[in-house]
């Protein structure tokens, strides 16, 4: 990972994750399933709330953790991956629910990209 702002940020997340009164929400162009029968899908534009650990680690190129994604299943969880470069916002408030700009703590709009459609 090039930018070091933003792996600096995602180490401290995994950190603060660990205190239940910290919520994230992470913004990406895209995730990918990396399990289940959509493996290899993207999901685009990706607002992705973090609160609790659920398998959350990261690679050399990507952030990869479990979230729940089925609104009918709350136990269920998918495991996805955000590659870095596909990371432009991430903001972080200590009360959860609505996330305003004065919570952003990282922001790279540069890499905001929305895919072509034909």
């Amino acid at each position: 990972m090039s930018d070091l702002k933003l792996q600096a940020i995602i180490q401290q997340m995994l950190i603060d994750l660990g205190d239940e009164s910290n919520h994230y929400m992470l913004m990406a162009n895209y995730y990918e399933h990396t399990s289940t029968e959509k493996a290899n899908k993207r999901w685009y534009l990706a607002n992705i709330y973090i609160h609790k650990v659920v398998n959350l680690f990261f690679d050399a190129g990507s952030i990869n953790l479990g979230v729940r994604l089925n609104p009918d299943n709350h136990h269920q969880i998918e495991e996805i991956k955000i590659p870095f470069g596909q990371i432009y916002q991430i903001r972080k408030n200590k009360i959860g629910g609505i996330f305003d700009d004065e919570d952003n703590i990282y922001v790279e709009l540069s890499k905001f990209n929305l895919p072509t459609f034909n």
